[in-house]
């Protein structure tokens, strides 16, 4: 709606069920943008789970803009006793397979607290709703989840409540052990969650759901499309409960750790939400993308 109300650009939405899927258009240069988390995105970018195949390996791939939030971790009954990341040793584990985002995000979070996969009883689960609603069931003693996904509601509104592995932001040593996991994840403070009493926060962690494009869009396409998403913001914020999210001063802040695209970046210098620091970061992404992308190629 935004960018065909300020632009002369016409925008085609097509849904697509896998990861792959949704990258596949932009790689083929069918489509110039996607919608993408960012655990999706750092996979593409670090060549990860799906995209470390010899067919994709790390993938030019550009943050266009940073948009809502999500808030994850594992995801626990109230009553386990499952506090902190070195609590799930010796607990009951899921394991998905076709779902290797969401295990190495698992397998992160349980490296925050020197807790390997010899150390859990990996139980065997259908998928993201499948593991955690094992969690309801009884199946499996944790879940990797975003607090809004409505299992978790389903979890707190049963006898035993809704509870999470707290991951401490002070703690630079186990973030540094899930990053080197799950590079997607930062650390993240929840205010509001199943479970979570008003006015409490929690320290968590979290990735957004982004617009990415290739490093090849045209720089000038891409500096259109933001343009039109700063300045039609007021068109499309009330849309859904999350499009408020989708603001200019959220479209830097806490971003994945890929780089941004450069027609993005001309228009965030103009309205003045890049900064110096961020020039810094930029430089230091593509750096350690071109590292990686000739490591593969070795």
């Amino acid at each position: 709606e935004a960018i065909e109300q300020k632009t002369t650009m016409k925008a085609r939405v097509e849904p697509y069920d896998t990861d792959v899927a949704r990258v596949l258009p932009l790689k083929a240069g069918e489509s110039e943008l996607s919608i993408l988390t960012g655990a999706t995105g750092t996979c593409v970018s670090y060549g990860l789970a799906e995209f470390g195949s010899k067919e994709w390996g790390p993938q030019p791939l550009r943050q266009v803009w940073r948009g809502m939030s999500l808030y994850l971790s594992l995801i626990v009954r109230a009553d386990s006793g499952i506090k902190v990341a070195a609590d799930v040793k010796g607990k009951r584990v899921p394991k998905v397979p076709g779902w290797p985002a969401g295990m190495l995000a698992i397998e992160g979070i349980m490296a925050f607290g020197n807790v390997g996969w010899d150390d859990v009883t990996a139980v065997p689960m259908s998928g993201y709703i499948g593991q955690l609603k094992g969690v309801i069931e009884g199946k499996v003693d944790v879940a990797f989840g975003a607090t809004v996904t409505p299992t978790v509601k389903e979890l707190q509104a049963g006898p035993h409540k809704a509870s999470y592995v707290i991951l401490p932001h002070a703690d630079k040593a186990g973030w540094k052990r899930l990053n080197a996991v799950a590079p997607w994840m930062t650390p993240a403070v929840c205010k509001k969650a199943p479970g979570l009493a008003e006015g409490q926060t929690m320290e968590i962690t979290g990735y957004p759901y982004s617009l990415w494009a290739y490093a090849t869009v045209d720089p000038d396409i891409i500096y259109a499309v933001v343009k039109a998403m700063h300045e039609g913001f007021d068109i499309y914020k009330g849309m859904h409960r999350a499009m408020p999210g989708w603001n200019i001063n959220c479209s830097v802040r806490g971003p994945s750790p890929v780089p941004y695209h450069d027609g993005a970046i001309r228009y965030f210098k103009e309205v003045g939400v890049w900064t110096a620091e961020m020039d810094q970061w930029q430089a230091e992404q593509l750096k350690s993308f071109e590292e990686r992308a000739a490591k593969f190629k070795q």
